[in-house]
């Protein structure tokens, strides 16, 4: 298996942390693509997860922390939602990178890129990263996959 396979697949492993749910990514280069042209790169403290199982979503609130790119600016509220897979969520092929709800509390901090969405945020192809702690540079970036974090995934 090349080297950008298995790194796309630990992308997606990690972003869910459910193993073996590799099932579904894309080329690697789109979520490259997706990071790039996204609007919004920002780091954000999460104050409030509401997980709803009916839609396969955890809707996440918090404040900027550190903003990178986009007209979001420090200590403004976002919210934002993520696919989250929880035990009745079907498992079927495609595009989505699953979150692990268990795995979503408030104070964790997260680096992602994202879209404009109905007055909140929508994230560019999930590309959305828990890390350790806000940082003044930004840990995940646009020229290759990993997050320069170790509690980062991939």
């Amino acid at each position: 298996m090349c080297a950008s396979v298995r790194l796309a697949l630990r992308l997606a492993a990690g972003l869910v942390g459910l193993p073996g749910t590799a099932l579904a990514v894309l080329p690697p280069y789109v979520y490259l693509e997706a990071r790039a042209s996204a609007a919004v790169h920002l780091q954000v403290q999460v104050t409030r997860v509401r997980k709803v199982s009916r839609e396969n979503a955890c809707r996440m609130e918090g404040r900027a922390l550190a903003v990178w790119k986009g007209p979001v600016k420090t200590g403004d509220a976002v919210r934002f939602s993520l696919p989250c897979r929880f035990a009745s969520t079907p498992v079927m092929p495609g595009p989505t990178l699953w979150f692990d709800p268990s795995g979503l509390k408030p104070g964790q901090v997260v680096e992602g890129f994202f879209d404009s969405a109905d007055g909140g945020l929508s994230p560019a192809r999930d590309q959305v990263f828990r890390v350790r702690a806000a940082s003044a540079q930004p840990r995940c970036g646009t020229g290759d996959y990993a997050c320069r974090d170790e509690s980062a995934a991939p």
